[in-house]
């Protein structure tokens, strides 16, 4: 958590609510907590930043992009990066608004703004670049605009648990691993079943799945898990559902850890499928 319904939700009303943040100009940045900042150190950070103007909001995987306009000409565009991990929390507030015992940065924006980003585990990160892909270059296509064709090849090309590679940014960036169990859900496919024991209605079963949950959890502000995202609506049907019913067959829904991580299945609607050739 955040995922990367979560943090679409987050861009959106960054984007399109009141206030919003395109248009707003850096006036300084309070660094709270230095080691927020993942490749430069403070004085850097805030002589770059100062003066810029939000111009977009843009997002890849689960990585936020933020697009600045520096001050003086040639109008630079350069570029935020923002990685939530698992507890960030990135919100725009009065400059007035007392700071969270949680805040590690605090950009001080025109208009009497702030745009604050908290983070009680300090696992949150924050980038300033020339090119979004200093930061992205490893991670594989967006998972709610991912080709099928490229979806489909990279199942059939690999041998491993379905659920570590739904997991791996590399092969598409966005799905962790509350969404990773929901897809495999809905498209009927146990967590442990080997990527090419999967045939080609397995696999369009599982992007259709992808896709949709995805869709539905963005369209519902993502979901609210231990509170940790407090606007999201997303009804889950099996994360964190241990030993309650399945919502289709009644099934006790189980618990198993696969590549290190909890996950949530149901046994009658997820059997495990085998490669027979």
């Amino acid at each position: 958590m955040p995922e990367l319904p979560e943090v679409e939700s987050l861009i959106r009303t960054l984007r399109d609510g009141s206030p919003a943040l395109p248009g707003r100009v850096v006036m300084r940045a309070d660094i709270v907590w230095d080691g927020v900042l993942a490749n430069c150190c403070d004085n850097v950070f805030q002589a770059s930043i100062r003066n810029s103007k939000f111009s977009a909001i843009n997002r890849h995987g689960k990585y936020l992009i933020f697009a600045l306009t520096a001050p003086e000409p040639p109008k630079n565009i350069f570029f935020l990066i923002v990685h939530l991990r698992m507890t960030g929390r990135l919100y725009l507030v009065s400059q007035e608004h007392a700071l969270s015992r949680f805040t590690r940065i605090s950009l001080q924006l025109d208009e009497g703004l702030a745009l604050r980003f908290d983070d009680p585990r300090k696992f949150g990160r924050v980038w300033l670049v020339q090119n979004p892909a200093e930061v992205t270059f490893g991670l594989g296509p967006d998972a709610l605009t991912v080709d099928f064709t490229y979806f489909a090849s990279c199942i059939v090309e690999h041998r491993r648990q379905i659920k570590p590679l739904l997991l791996d940014q590399s092969f598409v960036a966005g799905i962790g691993n509350i969404y990773a169990d929901e897809c495999l859900f809905r498209a009927g496919i146990n967590p442990i079943t080997l990527s090419d024991a999967l045939n080609n209605k397995d696999i369009e079963r599982l992007y259709t799945a992808v896709i949709g949950v995805l869709s539905e959890a963005v369209d519902t502000q993502g979901a609210n898990i231990d509170g940790v995202f407090k606007e999201g609506r997303f009804a889950v049907s099996v994360y964190g559902r241990t030993g309650r019913p399945c919502l289709v067959c009644n099934t006790a829904i189980a618990k198993i850890r696969v590549g290190q991580r909890g996950t949530h299945y149901c046994p009658s609607c997820q059997p495990l499928q085998f490669n027979h050739t």
